[in-house]
């Protein structure tokens, strides 16, 4: 069984000091002149180091043994000890809050975190594709916001999985959500980008945020456990057996911490 834990942490729950961070970490924290860009940056290592404890069974109090280092392409790349780590990890943050997605088995997931808040129609004409616009004309107006939201967040999510991020155009990227959650208020959406490569979205609002994962379908179409560990330190299991896109077949323990 393969699968990803996500981990969604605030910045309340970042220690104050920094006894947690490597050298190389610490050097590159000095390296910020601005405090929102030193926030962001903790908040995210904070995150994603939550997120490998689980997968990689370290225990909390040896966490500084973790560094997460970056890419040429400025993508998160995890270290133990100095090792890298043969892990897909991904990681997003918006308003104070900070969303990661690791796992052993799917090699390139990609995540997005995004504030719901109400946008533009110039935003949505300039970044949206026709069939994603047309939706969003056709929404209930108390869902635009969210759906707006949620369509900007797969393609952020999808973009990560792709390598390109928001160098890319995002036009090249047409999202179309399903209708009917698969389990414990979680969505499902079809990506595709440009006329072949296909990848499946998962999706849902948490609080005033909305959350996605993302991953080729040929990662997702096996089955898949999403774990999770939120900042309000609810955790939930979430069993996917994608036997045959888009179809999905899915159960839900839940467990209180």
């Amino acid at each position: 069984m393969n699968g990803i834990e996500y981990v969604v942490r605030e910045w309340s729950d970042v220690p104050a000091d920094n006894d947690w961070l490597t050298r190389n970490e610490k050097t590159r924290l000095n390296q910020f002149r601005f405090e929102k860009r030193r926030r962001d940056w903790l908040l995210g290592r904070w995150t994603a180091k939550n997120a490998l404890l689980h997968i990689e069974g370290i225990p909390a109090e040896e966490i500084g043994r973790l560094e997460i280092a970056s890419t040429l392409m400025g993508a998160p790349d995890p270290y133990l000890d100095g090792v890298p780590l043969d892990v897909g990890l991904s990681l997003s943050h918006s308003h104070g809050r900070a969303l990661c997605v690791v796992s052993h088995d799917v090699d390139h997931p990609g995540c997005d975190i995004e504030l719901i808040e109400t946008r533009r129609a110039s935003f949505v004409e300039t970044f949206f594709t026709e069939n994603e616009r047309q939706l969003v004309e056709d929404a209930d107006p108390q869902f635009r916001d969210t759906l707006v939201t949620m369509i900007w967040s797969a393609k952020e999510s999808a973009l990560k999985v792709l390598g390109t991020g928001l160098r890319a155009d995002t036009r090249s990227i047409g999202v179309t959500p399903a209708d009917d959650p698969v389990s414990s208020g979680w969505y499902t959406a079809d990506v595709v980008a440009g006329d072949k490569q296909q990848l499946l979205c998962f999706w849902r609002v948490d609080g005033q945020f909305v959350l996605s994962v993302s991953a080729t379908i040929s990662a997702m179409s096996r089955t898949c456990t999403l774990s999770s560990s939120l900042a309000t330190r609810t955790a939930s299991s979430i069993m996917i057996m994608q036997k045959e896109h888009p179809t999905a077949i899915v159960s839900a323990p839940v467990a209180r911490a």
